[in-house]
């Protein structure tokens, strides 16, 4: 794993330092609530992501441990991104998130997750963490 100079040792500077940017969210929402895991369907996002910005923020990821790299079981030529443990620790951040972006955004949102989220958030955060590593673990 590559190591980067942080500014400092403050938690909150090293939170910035990777998801300080509106792409890495949208990356980490495409994986976790969208099911995303190519470059090819994180480039098809409403968002249209440029492929060099979308290599950055990849290879950051992989540096941090967030997201792992494995070669599609169904073409060895494509390569699958996929959410490790530390990635799935933020899941209960991301709802958040969304929860916050719902509550000032109605017209926006995975309308299935936020129900659910309304429905019993725990319960919520739980299982899309288990949906998650299932997921992962499918292609080990």
């Amino acid at each position: 794993m590559k190591t980067t100079e942080r500014r400092s040792t403050c938690p909150i500077n090293y939170s910035v330092e990777i998801f300080g940017d509106k792409w890495m969210l949208l990356l980490l929402r495409d994986i976790m609530f969208n099911g995303k895991n190519s470059f090819l369907e994180f480039r098809a996002s409403d968002e249209k992501i440029s492929s060099a910005v979308l290599t950055e923020k990849l290879n950051i990821l992989l540096n941090e441990g967030i997201v792992s790299k494995v070669t599609s079981p169904k073409n060895a030529s494509k390569f699958l991104y996929l959410i490790t443990d530390k990635g799935i620790e933020l899941v209960p951040v991301m709802v958040e998130i969304l929860k916050w972006g719902s509550r000032y955004n109605p017209d926006g949102g995975p309308k299935t997750w936020l129900d659910r989220i309304k429905s019993n958030e725990k319960k919520a955060i739980t299982e899309l963490q288990d949906e998650l590593r299932n997921h992962r673990n499918s292609f080990a």
